[in-house]
């Protein structure tokens, strides 16, 4: 059974697959589900510090919500994939008859491209993965041609601990071993030893051996024949069944730090493999995106592409803080509380520019009747006071909130300008606050959304 739902959405006991409904699976389902998010950093920062996982809201009657994470669960075979809402045509249309897997990975392969801020190996990412047709193949996609350019680099070799009984004395001597066991027994010529050797068939090779696998029978013909010569390389390590917690045994140095996406990735597949929900069925899954760092990491990163050569674009800028120091009785402490910007261009003519994205619904501003009232039932006071802070810090007389557009929505004609003017330390300030909503969305033509949000974007700094 597939289901469908946006984020955001409650999904009703009798609307869950049959294998979930029970109390006893949605306690198994909500064990798996914290699994993978006590592994999400592997993916991605989404800076939450909660230790209880995210991904679904279990409510009471059985039911559970839907969150800010997109992507697909598998689970006791049966799958729900969770759209992004601006995957809905207005704000109040629910219906998901139209909505499509192959749609939804069409568009994390392009925000993806441009997202700075997933720690992803971004190896040709579009030619190898904008046909998958699913997560998981997307993962396994990118994880066999991470290997191979680690394994093209150079095969991995490490000292490996050996321990065993030998005639000639070789690194440590277990001298308490002869003594109670050798020598009582007769056995003079030999001695237990423990010593390292340079081996090529080592505990890393070997989970990588044994995700690669466990993986081939799971993926496309193409990553097949990828996953064919990785293990003709690998043929000489021995073939053993890995667990997470083998991963979390090997230590990597400074050298090899581009083995470490692929011992957390090779985990990820191990744990959704390993599960006690899912012992050699192969059934569970669980890769979900947190949408505010997919809208963030996008608009940041394309930006970055338009403004090539004429600005310097950063995401999650912090050099400015709220307060310039903190003191309590006789002591007194340095700047706290820094303010971190979404986005923070650095324009070579043009100045500082500051923009907050907000991965918020908001109407289209063309087609408010009252204008007053839907404003502020739809954008957060909270926002409004953040990005004015930001500018009276830095002394900008203008900021920007950056929203998504639905689907199929044609860019808006202009933005939302509001005006707070005010006085900070006996200066006068006039601040403009353009709210402006942007394509997010791919359809048909790529090529013209690119287009679309490159105009919207280079209308910020005319």
């Amino acid at each position: 059974m597939i289901i469908n739902y946006f984020e955001h959405q409650l999904i009703k006991n009798n609307k869950l697959p049959e294998e979930w409904q029970s109390q006893a699976a949605l306690d198994e389902l909500l064990a798996f589900l914290q699994s993978n998010w006590e592994q999400r950093a592997i993916f991605y920062d989404d800076s939450k510090i909660t230790s209880r996982q995210q991904f679904l809201e279990f409510t009471g009657q059985k039911q559970v919500r839907t969150k800010d994470y997109v992507g697909t669960i598998v689970f006791k075979g049966q799958q729900l994939n969770i759209f992004p809402k601006v995957f809905k045509t207005e704000r109040d249309d629910y219906d998901t008859d139209s909505l499509e897997l192959p749609h939804l990975m069409h568009n994390l392969v392009r925000w993806i491209e441009y997202t700075t801020k997933i720690d992803y190996p971004y190896i040709s990412i579009s030619a190898d993965v904008s046909n998958t047709d699913n997560l998981q193949d997307l993962f396994i996609s990118l994880y066999v041609r991470y290997v191979k350019a680690a394994l093209d680099r150079g095969l991995y070799f490490r000292y490996e601990t050996q321990n065993e009984d030998i005639s000639t004395i070789r690194g440590k001597v277990n001298i308490r071993d002869y003594y109670t066991r050798k020598f009582p027994n007769g056995v003079l010529d030999k001695f237990n030893c423990e010593y390292s050797t340079f081996e090529f068939d080592n505990l890393l090779n070997r989970v990588i051996k044994c995700t690669l696998k466990y993986i081939f029978n799971l993926t496309n013909t193409r990553n097949q024949k990828i996953i064919r010569n990785l293990l003709n390389k690998l043929g000489e390590v021995s073939d053993v069944r890995c667990t997470p917690n083998d991963c979390d045994r090997i230590q990597l140095s400074k050298m090899n730090n581009n083995y470490r996406i692929i011992l957390s990735m090779s985990k990820m597949f191990l744990l959704n493999k390993s599960t006690t929900y899912n012992i050699d069925t192969q059934d569970s899954f669980c890769f979900l995106f947190p949408t505010d760092i997919l809208f963030e990491g996008f608009i940041g990163g394309y930006m970055q592409s338009v403004l090539k050569g004429e600005a310097k674009v950063r995401l999650q800028a912090s050099e400015v803080s709220l307060v310039d120091n903190i003191r309590i009785g006789n002591r007194e402490f340095d700047k706290a509380f820094e303010m971190r910007h979404d986005i923070l261009v650095e324009h070579k003519e043009k100045g500082v520019f500051i923009l907050d994205t907000k991965y918020k619904e908001i109407s289209r501003f063309e087609e408010m009747v009252d204008v007053k009232q839907q404003l502020a039932q739809e954008v957060n006071s909270g926002d409004l006071y953040q990005v004015i802070n930001y500018a009276i810090s830095r002394g900008l007389d203008k900021v920007y909130l950056l929203y998504p557009q639905y689907r199929y929505e044609d860019v808006e004609p202009y933005p939302v300008k509001m005006n707070k003017t005010g006085i900070h330390e006996g200066i006068k300030y006039n601040i403009e606050i353009n709210l402006i909503r942007l394509p997010f969305v791919f359809e048909d033509d790529d090529e013209k959304v690119k287009e679309n949000l490159k105009k919207e974007i280079l209308k910020i700094f005319e």
